[in-house]
Formats: structure tokens, C-alpha cells, sequence
């Protein structure tokens, strides 16, 4: 006698993650220091910068006080931030394949040949005129009007993966939601850059401008109106809980921390060479914080150590910012001064291709559960000093 075979058990859907006890990223210490405190770094390069002579074309010189504070940033903070992005993929232990799945191939190193390329064949076929830090054609132009969007775009972005990261820690699952929040947050970033594009400042720099003088005027109050209408309104349906419940938390905290300090910085700065700078050491330190928890959750720590990851950061730095920053200053010719640029840029282009792929947390379903282990960690190393004080 044959036996029935035994009926399927029908597939139950996955229920919503439900809140976790904490809502913050590794805990409310940890993130007020690095994740919303970091702006603190942010605004100290802000002060230096106006304390000393403003940078201009004119004025960019390797004995300018404002090079030299762009040179340093580069060398002791967003040099090392880069080099956290390759200690977590390139130079994983063996074996890790996880943390290597996102980065691009070796292949990828190319593009740090593209801003050389494009200013020699910009030098070759385009007539010169005033460019950023020097003379070129409409060619070069635009790659550093591309370089410099790319960059803001990848800074914003990586702000928008903090929101992420706090969304799920909160159990927030709305796609609305998320919209939402997102919304606000590029709003609010992409605002004051849009208005620093129609300001003198900016025509002074050497970019292409896209606006006809004459509309100048009126497209800044335009935008000022559309803007400020447009967050109120978004704010407002932020509060009201109408797209999901709203839960004052962390979150919450750094959407206004990132977009008040945007919208400082643009204010006060007129070169976009510091208004890049001050921004984004905010970013360098919460990104090196955000490697290091990675890094715990695989039960190790980025190069070995605290003092080889930096020996290697800083190295990365000089090396990359010698020649993008002092070694432009230094040199008399436009041409050698755009081919150093685009390789800076280069350098840079990289890093967003590779941190574009390795930080998706739907995407890589183990991403999260190593984050969360690495929290866990970082918690229980700060209670065991805090019994041993």
C-alpha cells in the first residue's frame, strides 16, 4: 500500500522586520560622536577657512594658508577615508570573498587616466580661456564640472546610506517612507549648490555656466521660493505620519544636521575647492567609523590595526594629495596643472565606483547582520572600558 505523499506546506510571507531595542546605527554614544558629531570636524576646517586669506585663482599658491589646509584635510583625512574603502575589498584576509563581491575589476584603475587624457586632448583642440586654477577649453571645463557634481553626488549619497542604515534599525519598511526621506535630504543638500551655480562666485571659477545672465536674478529667486515651499510642505508631511508613523529619532537628527550644514557652508564659503573640503571631512570621519564597525562584525580590524591603517591612509594621502594640491600650486604651466587635477580626480572617481557597490544593504543580505555583529562588538569593547576605568 503506497503512502500519500505528504501535502506542501504553503509558503507564509515574511512579516516586516520588527524595531530592534536600539534605534542607533552601533549605539547613542558611538553615533553622537561620529555619525551627527563628525559635522563638529566640519565646522572647525569652516572657521579656519574664514579666519584665513580667502583662496582664489590668484591667490593658490603652496604657501597659501588656505592650500595648506586643503592639503592637510586631504593627506590626514579623505586620503586614509579612501583608504578604508580598499582595506574592506581589495585587501580583505583571503577567503572573504564577501567583501571583495562588490569591487569592480583591477580594470576600473583606468579611469584615473581620464583627466589626464581629457585635459591633453583638451590642449590639443579646444581654444583656452579662464578654467579652475588655470586656462583650458570647454572640454576640460566640463570634466571638472562633472568631477565636481559626481563628488556631491557621492557625498549626499552616502549621507542618504546613514538614513538607510537608521531606518532599519527603527523597522522602517515604507518605500514612502524612504522617498520621503530621501526627498528632504536631497532637497535640502541640492539647494544651496544650485544657488552657489548661479552666483558670481561661481561664474568666477572657470565652470561652464549653464544660465544666461540675464535670467540670474530671477532664476535665484525662483529657486528660493520653489525650495522653501517645497521642504515646508515635505516637512510638514514628514510630521503629520500620514506616509508612516512619525518617531522622532536619530534619523531625524542627522537629516537636519547634514542639510543645516550644508546650507552654513555654502554661505559662507565662495570657492568650491574649500566648500568641498569642509564638507567632506564631515563625511571622512563618519565613513572610517562605518568601515571599522564592518571590520569588527568579520572579527578583525581594517590593515591589522589602528596604527598600519593610518600609517597606510596617510601615505595614500600624501601621495595623492602632493600632487593634486601642492604639486598644481607649484607648477607654471596649465597643462601640467589640469593633467594633475584630472589624475586627483581620477583617484577620487574610483573610490565612488568601488563605494558605489559595496555598501547596499539590500542587495547584500549579509551586509546588515555584519554591521549589526560589529555594533555589538564596538558596544561591549566600550562596557568592558568603562568597568575597567
Amino acid at each position: 500500500m503506497s503512502s500519500a505523499a505528504p501535502a506542501p506546506v504553503p509558503a507564509i510571507a515574511a512579516a516586516p522586520p520588527a524595531p530592534t531595542k536600539s534605534p542607533w546605527i552601533i549605539s547613542a554614544r558611538q553615533d553622537l560622536m561620529w555619525f551627527q558629531g563628525s559635522v563638529l570636524a566640519g565646522l572647525l576646517l569652516l572657521v579656519l577657512f574664514l579666519l584665513v586669506p580667502p583662496l582664489t585663482d590668484a591667490s593658490y599658491l603652496a604657501a597659501s594658508p588656505a592650500v595648506l589646509l586643503v592639503f592637510l584635510w586631504g593627506a590626514l583625512f579623505d586620503g586614509p577615508h579612501v583608504w578604508g574603502t580598499y582595506a574592506r575589498t581589495y585587501f580583505a584576509p583571503k577567503g572573504d570573498d564577501a567583501s571583495r563581491a562588490g569591487a569592480p575589476s583591477p580594470w576600473a584603475l583606468l579611469i584615473l587616466l581620464l583627466g589626464p587624457a581629457v585635459a591633453l586632448a583638451d590642449a590639443a583642440l579646444c581654444a583656452q580661456g579662464p578654467s579652475p586654477l588655470g586656462q583650458a577649453g570647454w572640454m576640460f571645463r566640463g570634466f571638472m564640472l562633472f568631477a565636481y557634481l559626481w563628488a556631491y553626488w557621492h557625498l549626499v549619497r552616502q549621507h542618504y546610506g546613514f538614513l538607510t542604515l537608521y531606518r532599519r534599525k527603527a523597522g522602517e519598511t515604507s518605500r514612502w517612507g524612504q522617498r520621503l526621506d530621501g526627498a528632504i535630504l536631497w532637497v535640502g543638500c541640492l539647494y544651496p549648490y544650485v544657488r552657489f551655480s548661479l552666483s558670481p562666485a561661481y561664474a568666477a571659477g572657470g565652470l561652464p555656466v549653464v544660465t544666461p545672465p540675464e535670467w540670474i536674478e530671477a532664476a535665484r529667486l525662483a529657486l528660493d521660493v520653489g525650495v522653501g515651499a517645497g521642504l515646508l510642505a515635505l516637512v510638514a508631511l514628514l510630521l503629520s505620519g500620514k506616509v508612516e508613523p512619525f518617531r522622532p529619532g536619530p534619523k531625524h537628527l542627522l537629516l537636519v544636521i547634514v542639510v543645516a550644514f550644508h546650507l552654513v557652508v555654502f554661505a559662507c564659503l565662495d570657492h568650491l575647492l574649500t566648500i568641498t573640503a569642509a564638507l567632506t571631512i564631515f563625511h571622512n570621519l563618519q565613513y572610517q567609523r562605518i568601515v571599522w564597525q564592518y571590520e569588527q562584525g568579520k572579527g578583525r580590524t581594517p590593515s591589522g590595526g589602528l596604527l598600519p591603517y593610518l600609517a597606510l591612509g596617510g601615505l595614500l594621502g600624501l601621495v595623492w594629495y602632493g600632487p593634486r594640491i601642492l604639486g598644481v600650486a607649484a607648477a607654471d604651466s596649465s597643462l601640467l596643472r589640469n593633467a594633475l587635477l584630472g589624475l586627483g580626480w581620477g583617484v577620487a572617481f574610483h573610490h565612488y565606483l568601488v563605494d558605489g557597490r559595496i555598501w547596499k544593504v539590500r542587495r547584500s543580505p549579509t551586509l546588515g547582520t555584519t554591521l549589526d555583529v560589529g555594533a555589538r562588538g564596538s558596544t561591549l569593547d566600550a562596557g568592558a572600558t568603562a568597568r575597567a576605568a
